[in-house]
């Protein structure tokens, strides 16, 4: 699907056009394309289609490329999927004097994300637009960040009252996985940036640059915030793993004093049921007084152990 946006001025919204005007800036947005599409747009607005066509590779990572006076930007815009994960899709930002392409074969960035930003953002600036994409982008990384940090407190805070099942631990699966395939795309677009930043081809002004470093920053910070989620996770799973021994370890010491206990009264018992003449066999106090020794051996047993801290 093509949609038509034009916002001539900071304060105003985004307007959708039926078609886009010749002469005034415009946002062209491509969403969920076909090759058809993707043909037809390259065609009517004479873009490079060996970059464009690059947009169908689901595995393009964020980079910069510069061809006849045009820039063409790859991001990677993620979204939730319905079993966990943190999915991305390529999307491939493009200016062209006064026209700007958002091309993906998924689904794209929204305006209103963009006008969430503390760019000064007007399609009469198209290089604004670029910087919006990246931030909201960015953006939505950070926000599906932050979800998976509270999984990871909750399972915290459950480790302390709570023992861990299984399914904590194929969740930690889920979680690891998407903190490595955030930390991968952060690292991706922050190297890209740097590449814009040297602004070889002057794509963009100082005000720009400056709002650059600022995206710069926020990809940093998001960056070491996912380090730090990471060490959490593996945190939580070793102490869980020492508890985990430790409680077994007890189990297995109270199982082996419990087997000793049952163990010696059938040594006694065995002994005195052999059918061979044995001391005391005719005397009427004898049963007592095994059954009153094999419990006395019992308790001394017992109270060895607890000295010695078996349990």
């Amino acid at each position: 699907m093509i949609a038509y946006w034009a916002k001539r001025t900071p304060g105003e919204e985004f307007e959708q056009l039926r078609t886009p005007l010749e002469k005034a800036g415009v946002w062209v947005s491509g969403t969920t394309l076909s090759d058809d599409e993707l043909h037809s747009i390259i065609k009517s607005n004479d873009l490079n289609a060996n970059i464009v066509f690059d947009v169908r590779d689901r595995g393009e990572l964020p980079r910069v490329e510069y061809s006849d006076g045009v820039c063409y930007m790859f991001l990677r815009v993620p979204h939730l999927s319905k079993t966990g994960r943190i999915a991305t899709l390529p999307m491939l930002s493009v200016v062209k004097g006064n026209r700007f392409f958002t091309l993906s074969i998924g689904e794209g960035i929204a305006p209103d994300s963009l006008s969430l930003t503390t760019l000064p953002i007007t399609t009469e600036q198209t290089p604004t637009l670029l910087l919006g994409t990246m931030a909201a982008s960015i953006t939505t990384f950070e926000e599906l960040l932050q979800h998976t940090a509270r999984s990871i407190t909750d399972t915290a805070n459950r480790l302390r009252t709570h023992e861990i099942t299984s399914h904590d631990f194929i969740h930690f699966v889920t979680v690891e996985a998407n903190l490595h395939h955030s930390r991968m795309n952060l690292d991706s677009t922050l190297a890209m940036a740097h590449r814009l930043r040297e602004n070889n081809h002057e794509i963009l002004d100082e005000t720009e640059l400056e709002a650059l470093d600022d995206i710069m920053l926020h990809i940093n910070q998001l960056i070491v915030s996912t380090q730090s989620h990471l060490e959490t996770v593996n945190s939580i799973r070793n102490a869980y793993g020492t508890i985990a021994n430790n409680a077994l370890n007890n189990r297995m010491k109270t199982l082996t004093v419990f087997t000793v206990l049952i163990a010696l009264p059938n040594v006694f018992y065995g002994m005195f049921g052999m059918n061979v003449p044995l001391p005391f066999q005719h005397e009427a106090w004898s049963y007592g007084a095994v059954v009153g020794f094999t419990i006395l051996l019992l308790f001394l047993v017992y109270l060895i152990a607890k000295k010695m801290r078996v349990f």
